[in-house]
């Protein structure tokens, strides 16, 4: 495993140097964060522990017949023998290789490429069954504005009982610069397969409104599962940006699992260097009165240069047996 991660990292970098010579677009961001400490809330006591840092280094480019990128993420983390740790097990966070021999054909290893309309702003992810890609996928573009997707993930196995193939298929198209819609199917041959159908309307002056429909979805980070219907609206208007989004879960068979996300984010710009920002959001079960979250994050971001940002605030998240608190701070390296 080590072995095989260091060969895909020396071919990506190799790829990346020999790339820049005559690059189109090449970008590239490291990210040094911490939540300085935890602090842990309940009527019986209040505990604190070091939340260690983490590190995030992303790089791109981008050219008529080739796309690629990596992640690499490690952290800094205090285990519980009071000893400390240094990298992941999952160092290659993610990495993806696109090539088009034609116009119309891309050919895509570990690409992802995610229908408009599932993207939720103040989650700054998409909905993840609306991901046309594969880890070995292809992509026809017939016409303009057009994207036909299909191909299967690893490892998949063709005639072993019990085992059913990887399939992934979808489309998206583009009208214009006004509206784009589209669908998605994962794991097609499977008995939990999932469906997606979502739009995303850009015909107001600085309205972005994103929809859609997921059947058998997830958003694993806060513990939504089931049929899903997803809405955002997105406003921009400098100095201020704002935005919302929500997941609501109309069916499924998970006991546990909230049934409503819901976030907003407001930015404003308050000098070119400087801007404020104030996130919150909540989540619930219906059936259960207790399950109930409520997080706020108020922070300040000030870019140092032309590529040094820095920024930090406090979040707090609230729920009935638990308060918990953290300092996020961030440095961050792009350009």
């Amino acid at each position: 495993m080590i072995k095989s991660k260091k060969l895909v990292i020396t071919a990506a970098l190799c790829a990346f140097t020999a790339a820049i010579s005559f690059a189109q677009e090449v970008s590239f961001e490291n990210k040094l964060s911490s939540e300085i400490v935890n602090i842990n809330i309940t009527e019986d006591d209040t505990d604190s522990a070091f939340a260690g840092f983490e590190n995030e280094t992303s790089a791109e480019y981008s050219s008529d017949n080739l796309d690629f990128g990596l992640t690499l993420k490690f952290n800094l983390a205090k285990e519980d023998d009071d000893s400390f740790s240094i990298g992941s097990e999952d160092f290659i966070d993610d990495y993806f290789i696109e090539f088009r021999p034609i116009d119309l054909l891309g050919i895509g290893f570990h690409r992802g490429y995610s229908v408009a309309g599932s993207y939720l702003p103040c989650l700054d992810a998409e909905i993840e069954a609306a991901n046309i890609g594969s880890d070995f996928g292809l992509f026809v573009r017939p016409i303009e504005g057009l994207v036909i997707a299909g191909g299967i993930d690893f490892i998949s196995y063709f005639g072993r009982d019990g085992e059913k193939p990887l399939f992934n298929a979808g489309a998206e198209y583009t009208l214009g610069e006004t509206v784009a819609f589209g669908a998605a199917v994962r794991n097609i041959a499977s008995d939990d397969r999932s469906f997606g159908a979502y739009a995303s309307f850009t015909g107001l002056e600085n309205f972005t409104i994103n929809a859609g429909f997921t059947y058998n979805g997830a958003i694993e980070d806060y513990n939504i599962s089931g049929n899903l219907v997803n809405a955002a609206l997105i406003y921009t208007n400098d100095p201020l940006s704002i935005s919302a989004d929500a997941v609501f879960a109309v069916g499924g068979d998970e006991d546990e699992a909230n049934e409503l996300y819901t976030a907003a984010n407001v930015t404003y710009q308050i000098t070119e260097p400087l801007s404020v920002n104030l996130y919150g959001y909540f989540t619930t079960d219906f059936d259960n009165d207790d399950s109930w979250c409520v997080g706020v994050n108020p922070s300040v971001d000030y870019q140092l240069t032309e590529h040094n940002t820095i920024g930090g605030g406090v979040f707090v998240n609230v729920m009935k047996s638990l308060k918990s608190i953290s300092f996020p701070v961030y440095w961050k390296y792009a350009f």
